[in-house]
């Protein structure tokens, strides 16, 4: 297949799409809505403009590997949204919703995916591990902007973003478990403890800590002596995000949970100047990475496999991905009474989107399992979640402006 093609087509939509961000924001289309459409339309389903299949990669790999970059790049920018103090400040939200909110999610979509579909525990386990984290890349549309910060109130905007980050690395424990027991099970609980916890996860957690402060201390000495022009604020944020996804990984280590942990420990060093400069350059490689991997979703979706299922799926999944949240903040709202009203509460309880990091571990649990169905099903969720989500941002966000203490009549436009 000729590459230009393919390029030309993803620029041009990511270039017409930029250029319309905020008329679409508006309009409750952002961009990953209309990324997906687009890459629907030019698919084998519609114009059949491009397929997967042509650009010499196995599909599976293709997505992968795509998902993975663009993690590295979105979890960066994510922890760097987040102010001096943050995590000191925090500590409740934090443990509330890790500690009691992601068991409760992935509680849920489990029960509603084994009762509604009828598949094996285990693999309703599975698919409902990949849905339970809220994604740090879907998220970004949703509390970042000049639309979020006029009628999302800080606080609000600052812990979805954290949620977003670590429960996407701790995300990797949640698949991995039923992936062992599915492909391992003799020996799959001493795997889990010695491999999946100490290794890969405690050791993401130091490893992330070490690159992110000397990566903070490293930025401040070259910035304090001069040694670093404006311009190469960008050449910390993006090689940053790789390096520690890379190096992570070869490592053995929870890669994505590194990333965000890294990251999170370099904004917390910078000035906080400098971390407001770091950020608005990252939303914009967030955005060119972003728009990509979303017509690659619509290019991949299989549809026929989804018509194969029947009604009955769609109706499922859409109870998965809406009741896993809906019912976790609702629970654990009386430990959360101090941290957010019962507004925000509902805001965060509807807002956990499902997109890239679950593109992710969907095609790993598949690449490990051999399981079609995780793929099927996860690649459903995920378009129901881009949608119902993208297209409710925009109105949820103005309900929420109306109930802030102290607003003023038209003040969010």
């Amino acid at each position: 297949m000729d590459l230009n093609l393919p390029l030309a087509l993803f620029a041009g939509i990511v270039l017409a799409l930029s250029a319309c961000s905020s008329v679409l924001q508006r309009a409750s289309l952002p961009g990953p809505v209309m990324a997906l459409g687009l890459g629907v339309l030019v698919g084998p389903f519609a114009l059949g403009v491009v397929q997967l299949e042509e650009f010499g990669i196995p599909t599976g790999t293709l997505l992968e590997e795509s998902a993975r970059l663009t993690l590295g790049i979105g979890l960066a920018g994510v922890a760097l949204r987040l102010p001096h103090g943050y995590w000191h400040s925090n500590p409740r939200w934090l443990l509330v919703i890790l500690g009691l909110g992601m068991p409760l999610m992935l509680a849920v979509a489990t029960g509603v995916l084994w009762a509604g579909l009828g598949l094996p525990l285990l693999v309703a386990l599975l698919i409902g591990a990949i849905l339970t984290p809220t994604d740090p890349v879907v998220t970004t549309p949703v509390v970042s902007g000049s639309l979020a910060t006029r009628r999302i109130p800080d606080r609000v905007r600052f812990n979805l973003s954290s949620e977003s980050g670590v429960n996407d690395g701790l995300g990797y424990a949640f698949v991995m478990l039923p992936v062992l027991l599915l492909t391992a099970p003799d020996n799959a609980w001493q795997d889990f403890a010695l491999t999946v916890l100490v290794r890969e996860v405690l050791g993401a957690a130091v490893f992330g800590l070490v690159v992110g402060y000397g990566a903070g201390k490293l930025f401040v000495v070259a910035r304090n002596r001069g040694l670093m022009e404006e311009s190469s604020y960008l050449g910390f944020i993006v090689p940053l995000g790789l390096a520690v996804l890379g190096a992570g990984r070869l490592l053995g280590t929870d890669a994505i949970l590194a990333v965000f942990i890294a990251a999170a420990v370099f904004g917390q060093i910078i000035p906080q100047t400098d971390e407001k400069q770091e950020g608005t350059i990252d939303d914009v490689v967030n955005r060119f990475f972003l728009l990509p991997i979303f017509l690659l979703i619509g290019l991949a979706l299989p549809i026929d496999e989804w018509v194969e299922r029947g009604w009955i799926a769609v109706v499922v999944v859409v109870g998965a991905v809406v009741l896993r949240r809906f019912i976790a903040l609702w629970v654990v709202r009386p430990l959360l009474r101090r941290v957010h009203s019962r507004p925000e509460t509902l805001f965060l309880s509807w807002f956990g989107p499902i997109g890239v990091s679950a593109l992710f571990y969907a095609t790993l649990a598949e690449r490990l399992t051999g399981l079609r169905d995780v793929f099927v099903y996860t690649l459903l969720a995920i378009t129901v979640s881009v949608v119902l989500h993208g297209v409710s941002t925009a109105p949820a966000s103005a309900l929420l402006a109306r109930h802030r203490p102290g607003r003023r009549e038209g003040s969010d436009e």
